[in-house]
């Protein structure tokens, strides 16, 4: 009797660690996916709005002149954030995510964050790699509108 509730116990810890086994799983793929393939994406789309706001801004900083000269007090500027300095932001914000998230799935497949070091630059580059291929494609068409 003593044996076969030890052979029970032991299937129950086997199903548990299975269960728990698949719900790390869970959380490693949205963690990778987030750090991976969302924010870069987030941030060429925010690039892109600041290509966008600043042609406009300056498309219609011409036209509100004529307006503001006639005596409508309207006034508009551009994007006060240069595309310069948002790249460079973005490329920063990607790389310390990149290393945060890496750490973090190393610490939740592995139990300690010393194992994912060697994944911070794989996800750094992947991730500044499609930042910069979907600001690009963006850029070129929303060119062609504004």
């Amino acid at each position: 009797d003593l044996l076969n509730r030890i052979a029970i116990d032991i299937s129950e810890q086997k199903s548990m660690l299975k269960e728990m086994s698949a719900n790390v799983t869970t959380y490693v793929i949205f963690i990778g996916f987030a750090t991976v393939a969302a924010a870069p994406m987030l941030f060429a789309l925010s690039g892109i709005l600041i290509q966008v706001v600043g042609s406009l801004g300056a498309n219609m900083g011409t036209s509100l002149k004529a307006a503001s000269a006639a005596g409508l007090p309207l006034s508009f500027s551009g994007a006060s954030v240069t595309r310069t300095d948002f790249l460079i932001f973005a490329i920063v914000s990607l790389t310390i995510s990149s290393m945060f998230s890496a750490l973090m799935i190393s610490t939740i497949k592995k139990g300690h964050s010393k194992d994912g070091i060697k994944y911070v630059p794989i996800f750094a580059l992947v991730s500044i790699t499609i930042y910069l291929v979907v600001q690009s494609f963006g850029s070129s068409l929303v060119s062609h509108f504004f």
